[in-house]
């Protein structure tokens, strides 16, 4: 009997965790494992027992995790505790760096004979490399998701191989002209489409701001349609959209679409603003063109600056080598840079066709493989594998 443990942090990663499982099962019999999570529904739904959910867990930034430090820190006790009664075979840790890298250090001396692997490692190469040391050190596999990944930790000591990114395979396909017409767009409309976050920290930074920026576009452009996707994370969406455009031209003229509806609004808008992260990487699946942007708590950007590598956050941008889509980051996250951009993009012939152009080249480098066929095969390998012979 073989026993995995995934620890995720989001909802995001307890989808891809979910997949990665569901292969698993198709690899090793079901019969012959035993799962349990921290996760969610996506996890529970394909038979993993959930320890704690992590609809709880989500924090952006040095302030936001301070906040629940509490609620963090008695977690860890109490997941730790319940690893040394499960004693898993395999450790798989998802995204949330800051909490499972710590997790990984204390498994690795509690528990020697379990196997640490990081599915989706934290993006050491834009900020705080210093993680590279605890990843090659508490880690005995990194299966990376970007195609530079794998060179990058190879490099610094890390045993990392790439096995593709999940989102290619995750993302539903979706007949763009069937789906506009259920959103009741016309082939005439130009449908614009708000991505404000998952977090309740972004929309409130982020969300004024897209909506001030529809409202200038809308002076302009009165035949343009403005739809917002909600995440499950966020409630009272409408009552902060409704004060916001209280006694204003487009009160009313924002349609707010259900949870779940985010992948339809990807594939059916004309142009997207997106509050970075992995939503611009769907995007750029859907070869979407966008504007990717962040606002937040200054001394989070403050840490940013001081921490980062490289001058991108976009995903598209860094994959791609170069500034394909607009990056409007703290102070010039305003909506007058999100209309003069998209008003540049839209109007300016030939521009979002180039734009489409490069974030199909984007697309083409992140669907050579299935990334959990080939994450359940690694980890089948690795259970399978003498400790010893771990490199």
């Amino acid at each position: 009997m073989n026993k995995i443990f995934f620890i995720t942090g989001e909802a995001s990663g307890d989808m891809h965790a979910a997949h990665l499982l569901n292969e698993l099962y198709k690899i090793i019999s079901p019969n012959h494992l035993v799962v349990k999570a921290i996760g969610s529904n996506h996890l529970q739904s394909k038979g993993a027992e959930i320890f704690f959910d992590c609809k709880n867990l989500g924090s952006m930034g040095l302030t936001e995790v301070i906040k629940k430090l509490a609620m963090y820190l008695g977690l860890e006790r109490e997941l730790l505790f319940e690893l040394t009664i499960f004693n898993p075979d395999i450790l798989v840790l998802v995204d949330f760096p800051g909490f499972n890298l710590r997790i990984a250090k204390k498994v690795k001396a509690k528990l020697p004979n379990t196997k640490i692997v990081y599915y989706l490692p934290p993006q050491v190469w834009a900020w705080n490399e210093s993680r590279t040391k605890a990843l090659s050190k508490y880690c005995d596999l990194i299966l990376c998701g970007l195609p530079f990944e794998e060179d990058f930790h190879r490099k610094r000591g890390v045993n990392a191989v790439y096995i593709g990114n999940p989102l290619s395979c995750e993302l539903e396909s979706y007949n763009k002209e069937k789906i506009r017409s259920e959103l009741d767009i016309t082939n005439n409309d130009t449908l614009v489409g708000l991505f404000p976050g998952s977090r309740k920290s972004e929309i409130h930074y982020m969300l004024p701001v897209l909506i001030e920026a529809s409202e200038l576009l809308f002076k302009v452009y009165p035949h343009y349609k403005f739809m917002v996707a909600q995440a499950s994370t966020i409630s009272n969406l409408e009552a902060s959209i409704n004060n916001l455009t209280k006694n204003k031209p487009i009160h009313g003229k924002i349609k707010i679409l259900p949870p779940g509806s985010n992948h339809k609004l990807l594939c059916a808008s004309d142009f997207v603003w997106l509050t970075s992260g992995t939503v611009t990487l769907e995007a750029a699946l859907y070869e979407t063109p966008m504007i990717l942007g962040y606002r937040g708590n200054q001394i989070n950007y403050f840490l940013y600056l001081l921490l980062r590598k490289i001058n991108m956050i976009g995903l598209p941008n860094i994959i791609a080598g170069e500034k394909i889509v607009p990056e409007l980051i703290q102070n010039d996250a305003t909506a007058e840079n999100y209309y003069q951009n998209t008003k540049e993009c839209l109007q300016v012939q030939g521009h979002v066709e180039l734009m489409r152009k490069k974030l199909r080249l984007v697309k083409e480098r992140l669907t050579n493989k299935n990334a959990s066929v080939e994450a359940a095969l690694k980890i089948k390998e690795l259970i399978a594998r003498p400790k010893q012979d771990q490199s």
